[in-house]
């Protein structure tokens, strides 16, 4: 079907999966307000009925939160803290007892009133993150209305047929509380990747869909609806050939991710015998335990960045990094857990922080360029992975490395934090695997000169692409461009190989061209025998590397080194390995 058909939506998909069914719509959650004058003598019943509302308010986010922290855990349930402490705004609460006072109306007035003046102020805002706030001070709104109403709540958790949810916006407390059971996906017209939606749909693995814009207006509950998390498209009132084809596909996929999974507990070895660990990308630690049900072997890229966003606008203390890194550490022993420092900067969310909006900001300010400068951003992240890693278990990575003097710099202020923790009698780690990314061509044209300086390389392939073929990711005019089996890319990766075994280093690869299995087992010939991939990737990746040889994989690595362009290698490595992909996957040479 094209993209212009009146019937298809696109938004941006932020949960992949493809889900077929009927539409549940929420109605705008907003309760009819108007302004109802109130007798001096009433004023004061007013107030009770506010403060009644307020407590039963409370009574039902500490519920949910309970709710969530046991049936999600605690990253979720803290969803519930941020709307606490709305619902406990001094200012707020006091703020809509003087109008009731000051203007005789009634409670639902007053705070209707209030919570429009708070929301104008946040979508004035510049940062995108904190603009996505509004949603929970949205959220307590309505509960405050309902409470004011006498209404009886009801929630996701109560469904009983499978359904597909549309709303123009759903609050991370409805997601949080949704049945998984029931819920199959998400088109939801507000909404952007930092979303807390968005991120926690992702984390619970139902496919979403967030930006479509005008969707609710479109349908009724009972209509039917395809929804592709991955490419972000939504198909409306869907006819029966194109519902049994979606259907179709969504029933295969379903059944190869159960029959993967069946080896989650087999080694990932080569049919020779050859082992290679596979291990997981995470952006919020509550994804950890998801990571280790896929099979992970150890985490191999924690992107530290959403610690920050997650503290947003506050910065993250000392202690915050600390805990995180060492549930992550906790929850994955026996096996290993590299945390990355900040790399924010580049199209991320902290214009803020970064004192002013970056013309260039993918080669301006961010990464390690950014912690030299902001030390004091640094230094706390540093100190509290040290203390984290007293506990053993964790490595420590520093991005966007270009020179030698920024690495030397970056150790310096890291043997600083040491010196002043152990001054202060705090146990520290002698010693703890310490690595850099590769993902410039800086980086990789010295990488004999960075091995002298750490333990081990993770080539972030990512980036790498990016500045080595010069590509704007975000610029979709010229996406074909985008081709991370360029020869290029295979010589920068095949050096920076050779030069970590032949200094006796580590080396691993985190970037998204490892989520492909046949593109696993090129690596794999390669040399690299530790990939970091998104959690959801691995078992396919596993099944593949558990049918494929040592032997042969280097063959087909050095018949891929010597071609010249990347079309040949994807048809190289299709042709020799296609056949051997997981059931329903027939070609995953990735185009971008």
């Amino acid at each position: 079907m094209p993209d212009h058909d009146p019937r298809t939506l696109r938004g941006i998909g932020v949960s992949p999966g493809i889900a077929v069914g009927t539409v549940l719509l929420l109605e705008n959650p907003s309760t009819s307000v108007f302004r109802v004058p109130v007798a001096p003598d009433r004023v004061a019943r007013e107030i009770t009925r506010l403060r009644r509302a307020l407590a039963r308010c409370k009574r039902q986010i500490l519920m949910a939160r309970e709710r969530a922290l046991r049936e999600a855990g605690e990253g979720y349930a803290r969803v519930f803290d941020a709307q606490m402490l709305i619902l406990e705004d001094p200012s707020l609460i006091r703020e809509t007892m003087e109008i009731i006072r000051r203007d005789q109306v009634n409670a639902e007035w007053a705070v209707r009133g209030i919570v429009a003046r708070y929301l104008k102020v946040i979508a004035g805002l510049e940062d995108p993150y904190l603009r996505e706030r509004g949603s929970d001070v949205e959220d307590v709104h309505a509960r405050i209305q309902q409470a004011l109403a006498g209404r009886q709540q009801h929630d996701l958790s109560e469904l009983r047929e499978d359904v597909i949810v549309v709303s123009s916006v759903l609050s991370p407390s409805d997601l949080v509380l949704l049945d998984r059971d029931h819920v199959m996906g998400l088109a939801i017209e507000q909404g952007g990747q930092t979303s807390h939606t968005a991120i926690i749909a992702n984390a619970l693995g139902v496919p979403a869909v967030v930006g479509v814009k005008g969707i609710a207006a479109l349908l009724k509950s009972g209509d039917p609806i395809i929804l592709d998390g991955a490419t972000g498209t939504v198909r409306l009132h869907p006819d029966a050939q194109l519902l049994e084809e979606y259907r179709e596909a969504a029933r295969r996929a379903k059944e190869a991710d159960a029959r993967l999974l069946t080896e989650r507990d087999l080694p990932t070895v080569t049919t020779d015998g050859a082992g290679i660990r596979l291990q997981a990308n995470l952006e919020i630690p509550e994804e950890v335990d998801s990571a280790i049900r896929l099979g992970a072997e150890g985490i191999g890229l924690y992107r530290s960045e959403f610690l920050f966003l997650r503290h947003a606008p506050d910065l993250p203390t000392e202690e915050d990094h600390r805990s995180a890194y060492r549930m992550l550490a906790d929850r994955m022993a026996p096996h290993p857990v590299v945390i990355r420092t900040l790399d924010i900067g580049g199209e991320k969310y902290f214009h803020r922080t970064l004192e002013r909006e970056e013309v260039n900001p993918v080669m301006g300010l961010r990464a390690i360029r950014f912690c030299l400068k902001r030390k004091d951003i640094f230094r706390a992240q540093l100190r509290g992975f040290l203390r984290a890693a007293t506990g053993g278990g964790l490595a420590l990575m520093f991005p966007m490395i270009c020179d030698l003097d920024e690495l030397r710099q970056a150790k310096e202020m890291l043997e600083s934090a040491r010196q002043e923790l152990i001054a202060e009698g705090v146990p520290v780690p002698d010693r703890f695997p310490l690595g850099t990314m590769i993902e410039t061509p800086a980086a990789a044209m010295i990488a004999d000169l960075l091995a002298r300086e750490v333990d081990f390389f993770s080539i972030g392939t990512n980036d790498l692409i990016q500045y080595t073929l010069a590509i704007d990711r975000g610029n979709f005019s010229v996406a074909y461009l985008y081709r991370p089996l360029h020869p290029a890319m295979l010589r920068l990766i095949k050096g920076v190989v050779d030069v970590a075994q032949s200094a006796g280093r580590g080396v691993s690869l985190c970037g998204e061209v490892a989520s492909n299995p046949l593109c696993a087992a090129l690596l794999l010939g390669m040399g690299i025998n530790e990939i970091s991939m998104r959690p959801s990737a691995i078992p396919a990746v596993k099944h593949l590397l558990r049918a494929v040889s040592l032997d042969e994989v280097r063959r087909m690595a050095r018949q891929a080194l010597d071609l010249p362009g990347a079309r040949e290698i994807e048809d190289l490595i299709q042709k020799q390995l296609g056949d051997r992909l997981p059931h329903g996957m027939t070609c995953l040479v990735p185009s971008r």
